[in-house]
């Protein structure tokens, strides 16, 4: 196993890394303007924080403004864990794109690790292509977008828990079934989009926060059968739902709430 034991990556700093199969990065990075661009293939690759043991259940920590991130995991049984940090006020903070191509792989992301809502202006671009792939984001801030691809694969997991303003989420799932997304949205003005082509997938969407001037929003467009919707959205007024289905034994449950 070939392992870069530490990485502290400061500012101005451009790093790229290629490995093969079974291989671990720790990243420690702090700084501003980094650009960072890292290739996996194979199986049982991961990337997270600096322990003494071979595997870690602590988060590659990146803090730092004008980040631009590139990650491509290619193959079965990979790991992502990931905390980043900034706060830009203008521009990009974050920008982070990231690829699963395989199998039974997990990525676990904390936009804003320090917990302080002020992470802004991050760009968030995630495809998985393959099956049983699992990935978990928290995003605190405002400025936000999102944009969630699966593609060829079935019983993939893509789980979004948002406390953000001025946020959209654009997903689109196309291929095999038994796909899952659950977004929980805590936004005063936050976009929901579902394109979704296939059968049995399960979508939970819940947005909660202070309606008005386009508060809440979600848009819905599945082609496919036996697929399960279950919508949520509160607040003061000014929520929308919009759905346009194309196929046979879905399940519906709508809630709105002033």
């Amino acid at each position: 196993m070939l392992k870069l034991t530490k990485l502290f990556l400061l500012c101005l700093l451009s790093i790229s890394v290629v490995f093969a199969a079974d291989n671990s990065i720790y990243i420690d990075q702090a700084g501003d303007n980094s650009s960072i661009n890292i290739t996996q293939d194979g199986g049982g690759n991961q990337v997270y924080d600096v322990t003494s043991g071979s595997t870690s259940t602590d988060y590659a920590t990146l803090s730092g403004d004008s980040q631009t991130l590139d990650i491509d995991q290619i193959g079965s049984s990979n790991i992502l864990k990931m905390g980043i940090q900034s706060t830009v006020l203008s521009g990009v903070g974050v920008n982070l794109t990231y690829f699963i191509t395989g199998s039974n792989s997990v990525a676990s992301l904390d936009f804003n690790a320090d917990g302080q809502g002020t992470l802004a202006n991050l760009v968030f671009d995630v495809t998985q292509t393959g099956s049983y792939n699992d990935l978990f984001a928290d995003i605190l801030g405002s400025n936000n977008s999102v944009v969630a691809t699966a593609t060829g694969g079935s019983y993939n997991d893509f789980n979004f828990t948002i406390n953000a303003d001025d946020v959209s989420v654009n997903a689109a799932i196309s291929g095999g079934g038994g796909n899952t997304l659950t977004t929980n949205l805590t936004s005063d003005s936050g976009l929901v989009d579902v394109t979704s082509v296939g059968a049995s997938n399960t979508f939970s969407l819940t947005q909660s926060g202070i309606g008005g001037t386009n508060g809440h929003g979600i848009t819905l467009d599945v082609t496919g059968s036996s697929n399960s919707f279950t919508t949520s959205q509160s607040g003061a007024i000014d929520t929308t739902i919009d759905i346009t289905s194309v196929g046979s034994n879905n399940t519906w449950s709508i809630t709105t709430s002033d």
